[in-house]
């Protein structure tokens, strides 16, 4: 495995290239090196606050830590795909990052919660997309909107750095919904669930397109969490769990623990 400075500012710019633009400020790469690491040379991707180190190990797999003021956050990565590392980073580590810095900046949390929201609502204008703005009484601000025939929802409370997105639609919807949400399929031999008996035709179907990271009960729900320890987990529950199954299928499901790079990363592709 190259571990050269080479390897890892060149892992580091496709990640980055991969990461959404933050307050208009382009995330930066440059080489970098780590105290417990010396003979492996690391890279440093920083946007505005934000800042953490790829580091590519001689076993082909790839650590992310965070610095100041997320500097005991550190996530180690199986590969080193720069879709995966992006991934990794946009599902656990962004959103550790953004909780330190809006903890170190009490009289500015709730701007940060408004900030976040006007991020989302000015990508859904690019791609087209009209959202109502709502408050609710629990401190929590959201965006509501419609994908053909699916309705969304993205909800930030209190001063948390994660939001929770919900989705009521048709299955084939779910499916494009749910993917940016959920890592990448490691490929044969890591299936990690089977349906059981009597889960439903809904269940059944969204275990077999996404059967590394998702399972499901007898009662058709369908649960999901974060595989890297970070915050984002989440269901699915079909309207009937007798009823057919196909493209339009009602179903309803929620994502919680979504960081806003995350969410910015996931609109364009069901949007």
């Amino acid at each position: 495995m190259d571990t050269s400075p080479l390897a890892s500012t060149s892992l580091a710019a496709e990640v980055a290239a991969l990461l959404p633009k933050r307050h208009q400020d382009e995330w930066t790469v440059r080489t970098a090196a780590r105290q417990d690491h010396p003979d492996y040379p690391a890279a440093r991707l920083a946007n505005g606050q934000r800042r953490f180190l790829i580091l590519l190990t001689e076993s082909g797999n790839t650590t992310l830590t965070a610095a100041a003021p997320a500097s005991d956050t550190s996530l180690a990565v199986a590969g080193s795909a720069p879709t995966t590392v992006a991934g990794a980073a946009l599902r656990s580590l962004l959103p550790c990052i953004d909780r330190h810095i809006i903890r170190l900046s009490p009289p500015q949390q709730r701007q940060h919660r408004r900030q976040h929201l006007s991020e989302i609502d000015a990508l859904l204008r690019e791609l087209g997309t009209s959202a109502v703005r709502f408050d609710q009484a629990d401190e929590a601000t959201g965006l509501s909107w419609q994908c053909g025939d699916a309705s969304v929802r993205f909800v930030l409370r209190g001063t948390s750095a994660t939001g929770s997105v919900s989705f009521s639609g048709g299955l084939g919807a779910l499916e494009r919904f749910l993917a940016p949400f959920l890592p990448p399929h490691p490929g044969p031999g890591h299936v990690r669930s089977r349906p059981p008996r009597g889960c439903g035709g809904a269940a059944r179907r969204i275990v077999a397109t996404f059967p590394h990271t998702v399972e499901a009960d007898e009662d058709g729900l369908v649960r999901f969490s974060d595989a890297d320890g970070g915050p984002l987990q989440g269901w699915v529950m079909p309207h009937d769990i007798n009823g057919p199954t196909g493209p339009t299928t009602p179903v309803r499901a929620g994502v919680c623990g979504v960081g806003i790079d995350l969410m910015l990363s996931a609109l364009p592709t069901f949007v």
